[in-house]
């Protein structure tokens, strides 16, 4: 008997390759302002961009002035003068073409698809998650794709789950999160009163999540029910 019969799963970091996309997009915008994209470089952006979708999902933020902040405190740190706003429209445009998937995205849709319904949960910007999965071999696992822009609730407020669920016509006790994020993913489903499995392929751990899996193919053995080896997942 398989264990959940409706899944919410994040995008960005558990099915899409978010950090290569980021790269390949910033990147490309750098060099076309002259600037080089240095792996510091890279990895300077990267932590401004994850320290204020944290406070996005805090409510400390709106999205508007995360986006536009994100590339003042970028640039400041350049030395780069110039208007952010722009830069982050070009970057935002690029980021939509850049829709890498890891390795067994797909395979995890495929093999719940027959016994589970499946629903995309993403804060993502609709702009970029739209332009990403049109075309995308995920999209025909899909039974729903749920935006926090488009809902106009963020994770990991209850509401978004709730609504989230709503649509799909699940009930929380047979319901489970999957996701890469300990606070929009993982504590949301904590809010939302459902169970979750927290993806964290480096092996971090965290007594917050349901379960624990550092491989995408795990996610499936829990969903339906089956039996686990070793420590292929923690409770």
């Amino acid at each position: 008997m398989r264990r959940y019969d409706w899944v919410l799963i994040d995008g960005d970091n558990t099915l899409l390759d978010f950090d290569a996309a980021q790269a390949q997009a910033l990147g490309r915008t750098m060099e076309a302002r002259g600037l080089s994209p240095t792996p510091e470089a890279l990895a300077r952006y990267a932590g401004i961009n994850q320290a204020l979708w944290d406070a996005y999902a805090r409510g400390e933020i709106d999205r508007e002035r995360l986006r536009a902040e994100r590339f003042r405190r970028f640039g400041a740190w350049l030395g780069w003068r110039g208007d952010p706003a722009a830069w982050d429209r070009e970057y935002m445009a690029a980021l939509g073409e850049c829709g890498a998937l890891l390795p067994g995205a797909v395979e995890l849709l495929a093999a719940l698809k027959p016994h589970c319904r499946v629903g995309l949960a993403s804060n993502g910007s609709t702009q970029v998650q739209r332009q990403r999965l049109e075309g995308s071999p995920l999209l025909p696992y899909l039974d729903g794709v749920f935006l926090s822009q488009e809902m106009g609730v963020n994770k990991p407020e209850a509401a978004f789950f709730h609504r989230a669920m709503a649509a799909l016509g699940a009930v929380p006790e047979r319901t489970v999160m999957v996701g890469d994020d300990l606070l929009s993913d993982i504590q949301g489903a904590v809010n939302a009163g459902i169970d979750s499995i927290w993806y964290s392929p480096r092996g971090a751990e965290s007594p917050l999540p349901t379960w624990r899996v550092t491989r995408l193919e795990d996610v499936a053995k829990i969903v339906l029910g089956e039996r686990m080896r070793g420590n292929e997942a923690s409770q």
